[in-house]
C-alpha cells in the first residue's frame, strides 16, 4: 500500500518513461548485479535478499566486511544467482564495493544491508535505465522511502559508465563509507543521471527509526566525519571522483 500511495505523488510524465520502454521493447540492460557490503547485520541483510534474490534478471554479490558469521550464514544459502565474498577486515563500503564491481558483466545496482526493494523496482529501473541510456551510460537513482536520502545512495549504474573509472573502481578509495555523492555528480555534469519515481526501496534508517539503531550505524556515524571532512576538501580542489575533463 505504502509503494501504490508514493507512486502517485509523482508526475505522469515521468512514469511514461517506465510504461514506454516496456512497450517499445528495448533490450539494453539485460540483466545486473546486486552489490551489497554487509557487516553484522543479519537480521537486515536477510530482508534485504528476500526482496531482490527471487528476480530472475538479477545476480547478488554480498561481500562480508570482517564479519565471519555472516559469511558462514551466507554459505548456507542455496541460491544460484548468489555470490558471497569476504574481506577478513573491516574495510568499509567503498572497499566492499570496488572489489566486487571489477567482476561485473552488464549492469551494478549498489545497495545497503538495511533497505527492501518494492516489488516491480529493479524491472522499473531497468526499464527506466534502458529508455534513458540505449549506449548502457548512466546512473538511474532509487527513491528511498518513507523519508528522502540521497537520490544516488541506491543507484543502478551502468557498464558504460562503469568503464568511465580506471580499474572499474566507481567509488573514490578516499573515503571509507560515503562516496556515491561524487557518482551522482560525475553523472549530473555528463547529463548521465535520472531518478526513476517507480523505484522504490524501503530504508530501515535510524535517524527515522530509532529501534533500528546498531552498531554497524554507530561506526558509520562516527565515520561520516571523517568521510565529511574528506569531502570538503575534495570539493574545495573541485575534484569529481572519474572526472577526465
Amino acid at each position: 500500500m505504502q509503494g501504490r500511495n508514493r507512486k502517485n505523488l509523482f508526475p505522469l510524465a515521468f512514469q511514461s518513461v517506465h510504461e514506454n520502454a516496456i512497450r517499445l521493447g528495448r533490450h539494453g540492460m539485460n540483466r545486473l548485479t546486486i552489490v551489497i557490503p554487509t557487516r553484522n547485520r543479519w537480521d537486515k541483510l536477510h530482508k534485504t535478499l528476500t526482496s531482490c534474490i527471487n528476480n530472475v534478471k538479477v545476480n547478488v554479490t554480498v561481500v562480508c566486511d570482517g564479519d565471519e558469521e555472516t559469511f558462514n550464514r551466507l554459505m548456507d544459502i542455496k541460491a544460484h544467482n548468489l555470490q558471497i565474498m569476504y574481506v577478513p577486515e573491516n574495510k568499509g563500503a567503498v572497499f566492499c564495493r570496488n572489489l566486487a564491481c571489477k567482476n561485473v558483466q552488464d549492469g551494478m545496482l549498489y545497495a545497503t544491508d538495511d533497505i527492501e526493494f518494492m516489488p516491480g523496482a529493479i524491472d522499473a529501473a531497468m526499464a527506466t535505465f534502458n529508455h534513458m541510456f540505449p549506449d548502457d551510460d548512466g546512473v538511474v537513482g532509487f527513491v528511498q522511502s518513507p523519508h528522502s536520502f540521497h537520490p544516488s545512495g541506491v543507484a543502478l549504474m551502468g557498464h558504460g559508465f562503469l568503464d568511465r573509472y580506471e580499474g572499474r573502481k566507481p567509488f573514490c578509495p578516499d573515503y571509507f563509507h560515503f562516496a556515491a555523492q561524487e557518482v551522482y555528480e560525475l553523472a549530473g555534469k555528463l547529463g548521465r543521471f535520472v531518478q526513476c519515481p517507480e523505484a522504490c526501496v524501503i530504508h530501515r534508517h535510524p535517524c527515522f527509526n530509532p529501534d533500528q539503531m546498531d552498531q554497524t550505524h554507530k561506526d558509520a556515524r562516527r565515520l561520516k566525519k571523517q568521510d565529511d571532512e574528506t569531502r570538503r576538501q575534495r570539493k574545495a580542489q573541485g575534484l569529481i571522483w572519474g572526472d577526465q575533463s
